[in-house]
């Protein structure tokens, strides 16, 4: 029972997370208008804005002028359900289920926003820092303070450092600053080796399935992906499996 109300107010927060993201991707005031449709303008109403079963009601359709719907609001309310029951099954503590709620809302976000825009507002990647030095400062995360800041600050020099060869080098840029960012958030959280981690696990994940994604669509090699997406895949990896990831790799 309890993990069935979790899993709904998961996918509640997943809506309102959706709405706080877009919302701040295209600069529209948060608390003045309800919900619309892009397409045809119409105000949505409650019933067809049920986290979820509204989109499978209606079918990934408007209502009103049958404009599909993107995929992305179904996706990232089912994501932070599934988020917000796996973290219940490995802390109950209320602070530390509260504190590290709090990261994965900034890493859903920011995924929202990047595979969007292709954009991460620095509120859900730079803000993720001082919500992290806090939360270690008072002992409700897995890592120290000390850790904190040096994750935060390897986080985003070995991105950036990356970056700044990869132009040297090609004469393009390979990813933007929002990645950073985003990893230097990350490290607030998990620490310098749970950076060195997530980037491991972002960046196998990411080449595999861009390869499958080129072949795929016969894309061309120089289309963008979004690189953020990978990093918070990375990071929730790391956090549910770290044990597991440090012993396979020989870690004391």
């Amino acid at each position: 029972m309890i993990l069935a109300i979790i899993f709904l107010f998961g996918l509640c927060w997943g809506s309102f997370l959706n709405v706080l993201a877009t919302r701040i991707l295209h600069h529209r005031k948060f608390f003045t208008k309800r919900s619309y449709c892009p397409s045809c303008k119409h105000t949505i109403a409650w019933q067809d804005n049920l986290p979820l079963l509204s989109f499978l009601l209606l079918r990934g359709q408007c209502r009103h002028c049958k404009a599909p719907i993107s995929w992305l609001y179904p996706a990232t309310e089912l994501v932070t359900g599934l988020l917000a029951v796996s973290l219940y099954a490995v802390t109950a503590e209320p602070l530390t289920y509260a504190a590290y709620a709090l990261f994965f809302t900034g890493l859903v976000a920011a995924t929202r926003t990047d595979l969007e825009a292709m954009l991460i507002p620095q509120l859900f990647s730079l803000g993720l820092i001082p919500l992290g030095l806090v939360a270690a400062w008072f002992g409700l995360i897995q890592i120290s303070f000390l850790e904190s800041i040096l994750g935060s600050l390897v986080g985003y020099g070995v991105l950036w450092l990356i970056a700044q060869l990869f132009l040297k080098i090609t004469k393009r840029e390979g990813m933007g600053a929002g990645d950073y960012d985003l990893l230097a958030g990350i490290g607030a959280w998990i620490g310098p080796v749970g950076v060195w981690l997530t980037l491991m696990i972002a960046s196998s994940v990411g080449t595999l399935l861009g390869i499958i994604y080129l072949y795929g669509t016969k894309q061309s090699r120089s289309l963008r992906i979004p690189f953020g997406p990978f990093l918070a895949l990375g990071a929730i990896a790391y956090l549910f499996f770290h044990r597991t990831l440090l012993s396979l790799l020989m870690f004391p």
